[in-house]
């Protein structure tokens, strides 16, 4: 984890013009919005609509999920196993340097604080119905919970030049923006390892404790005369499997058994004030 934050702010003081510590720097809600200046600070408000895309191991339906009668996690006869798209909040700090007018390069970690991600594995008897299996998931519960998590995005902005808008007081630029996220999990590990000692008490849906994503977006920037305030629509997926296949915990984990391999794919809604 260390050594990846520390390339990340490598990568990110690359960008930098040698000239930062003579130029202005732009705080949120400081003054009047500085257009020139080369490092701009700000607040990020996101919503986030995410699922698993997944694919199943080939021999998935012809066993149940037994874990007795009497289990919470018992399915006999499954009927589905699919990701419906959930709904997540985060907030952030999006970092800009200016490399030239109409390119920057944007660090903008933020802070996931909800995340209702899960997989749904459906029973043919509707008595019996469903259970979303999550992160966080005990035998004696049908529900579950996720763990919060740390995202690092480093991307690059290519603005279009300055328009003015119809009412002839705002101006405003389009840009696109790409680059690469990665994601760390809070306390995931930890508990994990804590709960492998009690393995017949946990059936949790296994993720990495960290995953890299690229992601690509477009959005406006609107310049008021105190502030800039940039809606984003953002696409994002995972490189690879973010399930870990390698745990302990996998040691006679039904509901993992089922699934071959799970990619994490989000669109995210920003207001990002600068």
């Amino acid at each position: 984890m260390r050594k990846i934050v520390i390339l990340i702010l490598f990568l990110f003081g690359i960008t930098s013009s040698e000239t930062l510590l003579a130029q202005r720097i732009s705080f949120p809600f400081s003054g009047a919005y500085d257009e020139d200046a080369v490092l701009r600070i700000g607040i990020q408000y996101s919503y986030v609509n995410a699922r698993y895309i997944l694919n199943l191991n080939e021999n998935w339906s012809t066993t149940g999920i037994d874990y007795g009668p009497t289990n919470n996690n018992t399915l006999p006869n499954l009927q589905s196993i699919r990701s419906q798209a959930s709904h997540g909040m985060s907030v952030g700090l999006p970092i800009d340097v200016r490399i030239t007018d109409n390119l920057y390069s944007t660090f903008s970690p933020n802070f996931v604080f909800i995340n209702n991600s899960s997989i749904t594995f459906t029973d043919v008897d509707p008595e019996i119905g469903f259970i979303d299996k999550r992160m966080r998931h005990t035998t004696e519960s049908r529900d579950g919970s996720n763990f919060n998590s740390f995202e690092f995005p480093l991307s690059l902005k290519l603005r279009s030049d300055e328009k003015v808008l119809k009412n002839k007081f705002n101006r405003y630029r389009a840009y696109l923006t790409g680059g690469t996220k990665y994601t760390r999990f809070v306390g995931l590990s930890q508990e994990y390892n804590e709960i492998a000692l009690e393995p017949e008490q946990a059936n949790p849906l296994l993720i990495k404790p960290g995953y890299l994503s690229w992601e690509a977006g477009v959005g406006v920037e609107i310049f008021f005369t105190y502030f800039k305030v940039s809606p984003e629509i953002k696409f994002s997926q995972s490189f690879g499997n973010v399930l870990d296949k390698n745990h302990a915990l996998n040691t006679d984990n039904q509901f993992m058994e089922k699934l071959d391999k799970a990619f994490v794919r989000n669109i995210q809604f920003s207001l990002i004030f600068q």
